[in-house]
């Protein structure tokens, strides 16, 4: 029976290393090369950070965490039977300087709440930066529990780099007790799922229990395997201790479920201030094509808004299509905006090279994601609005799209009006 509760419903394996021992995985061809528009990084992005070390596990090897650890049985068993799993994801939510991440919460209640029956979201999928700047842990109280206060899911995380980022003394005085990734840690790799998270607000929600930063999240029709790629503005750094996790978890992954990658630094982005990670494409790319085994998704944050391409791989027996997500306007008060074709934004789609073609974007707005994957397909629904205060947020579908899990073929969906 799983001991999370909400009002409804340190090490093997992570050795720390200097970071000039960093080498990029055996290179493939870029799938950004000679794009007509800078999709990955150029240029080193300040403020930047040296590698922060990585806690202790909970646990050894594989760091598997299963759906029956968070739902209650007959809830597990419900999906498993309808044949249909829900969820939700988005990232980069906990900015205090505005209340743009309490207008998403509130969209994604919205969401849960209105899901016809047996098709609420089983979980939310965080994909990093939970808690800006630094992820300090008095933070997680307003920036976390408040602001998730009234949804009615579960949450689970992968870190991002703002959760390990040391305290900056520009910003104010440093706490000298402070570790890397203590708040994420405390609240997310809980050894205590039973623990409240915080007793300063009205949430009722406890503590997680995961394995580790990176982990792979197995359930009915899915599994995804998340990484941790550290503390860098522009670049992933992961550890050759990761990365051969990262073979092995996708080689063990089912063939007969949806396979999702959730990286916090995209491999592709046109946003004028976070593009793209060199490292991230390489990383994912080199163990896709050492495996043989690509997913159907690629998520990821960082980027401050939406972003959805899809990667045309050769691989055998034949071509196949994976989504890349950016979804990163889950509550950070500034939206990124993207680069331009001459004096015009880009049009939507537009091929970026033979093998990499940006699909839809959302500048303006904030959003979340919500999947529905069956034995056969996956269904994403990009929804989003226009931030105000005042007034409580009218989300709109603004993408759908699906993914045939044995073709890998990608279609958009219509929008019904």
């Amino acid at each position: 029976m799983s001991a999370h509760k909400f009002s409804r419903g340190r090490g093997a394996g992570n050795r720390p290393q200097q970071a000039s021992q960093v080498k990029k995985p055996a290179a493939l061809k870029s799938h950004a090369a000679n794009s007509t528009l800078q999709v990955q990084s150029a240029e080193l992005v300040l403020p930047h950070y040296p590698f922060q070390p990585l806690p202790t596990p909970n646990g050894p090897p594989p760091y598997r965490f299963d759906l029956s650890q968070l739902l209650q049985p007959d809830e597990v068993a419900k999906i498993t039977a309808a044949g249909k799993l829900v969820f939700h994801s988005i990232g980069d939510t906990g900015d205090e300087r505005g209340k743009q991440m309490d207008f998403v919460a509130a969209m994604m209640t919205q969401d849960y709440v209105n899901s016809p029956a047996g098709t609420a979201p089983a979980f939310f999928y965080h994909l990093g930066d939970v808690v800006y700047f630094a992820g300090d842990i008095g933070m997680y109280g307003e920036c976390f529990y408040e602001t998730y206060a009234e949804y009615p899911g579960l949450i689970v995380s992968i870190p991002g780099n703002h959760d390990c980022q040391p305290d900056d003394p520009q910003d104010g005085p440093v706490d000298p007790a402070k570790k890397p990734l203590d708040g994420w840690i405390q609240n997310f790799m809980s050894k205590d799922p039973t623990q409240l998270g915080s007793l300063k607000t009205t949430s009722s929600r406890t503590q997680m229990n995961l394995p580790n930063v990176y982990w792979t999240f197995t359930m009915p029709l899915a599994t995804i395997i998340g990484l941790f790629t550290n503390v860098s503005e522009s670049e992933a750094e992961v550890h050759p201790d990761q990365l051969a996790w990262f073979k092995d978890e996708l080689t063990a992954a089912d063939p007969n479920k949806a396979l999702v990658v959730a990286i916090h630094h995209p491999p592709y982005s046109l946003d004028t201030e976070h593009p793209g990670s060199t490292v991230a494409e390489s990383v994912l790319f080199e163990s896709f094509a050492a495996t043989g085994v690509y997913p159907h998704v690629i998520l990821s944050g960082h980027v401050h808004n939406y972003q959805r391409f899809t990667v045309t791989e050769t691989a055998k027996p034949g071509p196949l299509q994976i989504a890349c997500i950016v979804a990163g306007n889950g509550g950070y008060s500034k939206l990124g905006t993207l680069r331009k074709v001459g004096n015009n934004y880009p049009p939507q789609p537009y091929s970026l090279t033979a093998t990499l073609r940006l699909d839809k974007y959302d500048q303006s707005n904030f959003g979340f994601l919500r999947f529905e994957v069956t034995g056969g397909q996956i269904v994403g629904i990009y929804s989003s609005a226009q931030f105000q205060e005042s007034t409580p947020p009218q989300a709109a579908v603004y993408d759908q799209f699906s993914i045939d899990l044995k073709t890998r073929v990608i279609q958009a969906l219509p929008i019904a009006k």
